[in-house]
């Protein structure tokens, strides 16, 4: 059983889907210590290119457009969740293409 925002879930699917459709982010939390400091990793060995093709959920900035400070100046670098979210497409990108 799990609480979330005062609803107890039984299955631990559904506070995934509500927190996705609200969306809020859902922390999942690793088997391996090893695991975060990879990903942590492949999010420093991106290129711009690749960082600019993902979202920034911390500002808002469209897909190619860069990160902002909350003066509305651009930053100097992207936000680190839009680096790790560009890790994760490129991951994901990368295990669908090996599974072709």
């Amino acid at each position: 059983m799990l609480t979330i925002a005062g609803i107890l879930w039984s299955n631990l699917e559904e506070p995934a889907t509500w927190l996705r459709g609200c969306g809020l982010s859902n922390i999942e939390h690793l088997s391996r210590p090893g695991t975060v400091h990879y990903v942590l990793v492949k999010a420093k060995e991106l290129t711009p290119k690749q960082i600019m093709s993902v979202p920034c959920s911390t500002c808002g900035a469209a897909i190619g457009e860069v990160c902002e400070l909350h003066t509305g100046a651009p930053r100097t670098e992207p936000h680190r969740d839009r680096k790790l979210s560009a890790a994760e497409a490129v991951e994901t990108k990368a295990a669908n293409d090996r599974s072709r």
